[in-house]
């Protein structure tokens, strides 16, 4: 079994508002950047995170969005998510039992 990791965010920053492998409107997260204030690269004023979100419609996808471009999902639809993967996975589980059978 893998040992859960700590990732430790320095004092001056900022936390960010959402976490890793959280499911939200436009998909996992599956990466977070801290973005420093006066940062070049972003010429943004003011700290910010940015999280990369694998695509819930082309898994072969990653969006890299801002904070605020974030919509987690609802109590409800995170359910009715989670229960559609459930049950997808059931189905494959007895499809493989089936194929386990005949072999």
């Amino acid at each position: 079994m893998e040992t859960p990791k700590v990732v430790t965010i320095p004092n001056h920053w900022t936390s960010p508002k959402y976490s890793l492998g959280q499911r939200t409107k436009q998909g996992v997260i599956v990466g977070i950047q801290y973005y420093p204030p006066n940062n070049l690269l972003t010429g943004l004023c003011n700290e910010s995170w940015r999280y990369a979100v694998l695509n819930k419609n082309d898994f072969s996808e990653v969006s890299h969005l801002e904070e605020e471009k974030i919509h987690p999902l609802t109590p409800l639809e995170l359910r009715t998510e989670l229960q559609a993967e459930i049950e997808a996975y059931q189905c494959k589980i007895l499809i493989l039992k089936h194929q386990l059978t005949e072999a």
